[in-house]
């Protein structure tokens, strides 16, 4: 513009639109201060608030008033709507996350075939990633079409790939595909030239890329010629084997490592040790568990989140087959991870859209007639990680506050009572969130768990969960 020209510019004229109470992303670097100090900052501001909502009914926006009330230090407003009380907000018990999830499964069937309600019109939102897997395995086996949004599904994530691909080595040594996916995961010093090297050795001696890592570690082989070879008597002897050209001293150290922890996997598997077993000593002596758990990095604190659920999955495998092999568990896992990629044909199932799963950080800013809010235990939501410190708490009220409000006709609140993880199975309280949603707003399904129910109530576990 022309010089002088913003000094014509009448002073204070600045609209800023924000929402304190649906600030969750301190842990991006986001700062609740510029929303909640705007008026120091500012003190001729002129402050309007709008309470009025046009989106949900009154009884989720009095249960979303009242978690959010519990916050100190905010400005007090109390959404309102004219469009009706609605539907009470329904609460579930569940004996354990696979019970929460059939339970979503049989109640969203209900709503369709009742209300006519379809797959997109319905959300299940969790607080971590983790959580996911029970519900997708449920909505597979049910048929029901689901999308995880801003999200992987649980078995294309990198670090399940990783896990499952540790597996598949140790139970075929000849799966050339899962060998290479896993030589240098984590790293240790084997990258690109050594992988060369020794698929340079495979095809040369036409062997399998595993058969050229015992040859770069060393590993004598069976001779095919020696005495008594050809007598049926199945001992040829041994002998050296070739020399894999092209490698480092310290990449042959690192390999002669690399293969000695798969053939301890396999002994292991050999001796007739369980999946979880052979998946705890795989993440355990990889050193693969151990770096993420030494990060920083929240995502990091997800994979190991994520590789806790593998776990159970494995734990519930070896409980419900004693005896199973570990290709039996791989076959189930290939099974379930195959569904997740098929293709909808069906048009009319198209129009009916999928069920939408995602964190409730990602929820942020959407609304859905249904939404199912899962996990509302202490120590899930809020997370276990936020419940020492006040600021952090508070992050997650709102994130509960956000999670409520993205409701427009149906809200559902369900917790587990028991939740596994790395085959234990862990006593859940109920999330404090729910102690502050009125009791007239709510109308629960099921007040408890089958052993809070025996046990007059408390949440206490004895023995075991499988």
């Amino acid at each position: 513009g022309a010089p002088g020209r913003a000094s014509a510019v009448p002073p204070g004229e600045l609209t800023v639109v924000g929402d304190s109470d649906q600030s969750i992303y301190a842990f991006r670097g986001a700062t609740i201060r510029n929303i909640e100090e705007f008026e120091e900052d500012y003190p001729t501001a002129e402050t309007i608030l709008l309470e009025q909502n046009y989106r949900s009914t009154q009884n989720i926006l009095t249960a979303a008033n009242a978690v959010i009330a519990r916050n100190t230090g905010r400005r007090a407003k109390n959404l309102w709507t004219d469009s009706g009380q609605g539907e009470p907000v329904v609460g579930y018990v569940a004996d354990s996350e696979h019970d929460e999830a059939r339970w979503i499964s049989q109640e969203i069937d209900r709503l369709s075939d009742e209300h006519g309600l379809r797959p997109a019109d319905v959300a299940v939102f969790y607080r971590t990633n983790a959580q996911s897997r029970a519900l997708e395995e449920v909505f597979i086996r049910s048929g029901q079409p689901y999308k995880v949004v801003g999200g992987t599904r649980f078995y294309e994530r990198r670090e399940i790939k990783d896990a499952i691909a540790y597996l598949r080595a140790v139970d075929n040594p000849d799966d050339d595909v899962n060998l290479r996916r896993i030589l240098n995961v984590p790293k240790r010093g084997l990258g690109d030239k050594a992988e060369a090297a020794l698929a340079e050795h495979a095809t040369r001696h036409d062997i399998s890329f595993g058969l050229a890592i015992a040859d770069a570690a060393g590993a004598l082989r069976e001779d095919p010629e020696g005495p008594g070879a050809s007598d049926g008597a199945g001992g040829g002897g041994v002998v050296e084997p070739p020399a894999v050209e092209g490698l480092t001293t310290r990449a042959r150290n690192q390999v002669r490592g690399f293969h000695e922890l798969l053939t301890t996997l396999r002994h292991m598997l050999a001796a007739g040790d369980g999946v979880a077993d052979i998946l705890d000593a795989a993440l355990d002596a990889s050193g693969y568990l151990a770096e993420l758990r030494a990060s920083d990095d929240p995502q990091d604190a997800t994979r190991v989140e994520n590789l806790a659920e593998l776990h159970s999955v494995a734990s519930d495998f070896q409980a419900a087959n004693p005896g199973a092999a570990l290709a039996d568990f791989l076959e189930r896992v290939s099974l379930v991870a195959d569904s997740d990629q098929l293709p909808d044909a069906d048009t009319e199932g198209q129009e009916q859209g999928q069920i939408t799963l995602m964190t409730v950080h990602t929820a942020k800013g959407l609304e859905f007639p249904v939404v199912f809010v899962t996990g509302m235990e202490d120590g899930t939501f809020p997370h276990i990680r936020a419940m020492a410190e006040d600021a952090e708490l508070a992050e997650e009220r709102r994130l509960a506050y956000v999670a409520l409000t993205r409701a427009r006709q149906r809200l559902y609140l369900t917790r587990a009572a028991v939740r596994s993880a790395w085959g234990a199975a862990n006593a859940m309280p109920a999330s404090r969130f729910l102690d502050d949603i009125p009791a007239q707003t709510m109308e629960w399904k099921r007040l408890a768990s089958s052993t809070e129910a025996l046990r007059g109530g408390g949440t206490g576990w004895g023995g075991s969960w499988g």
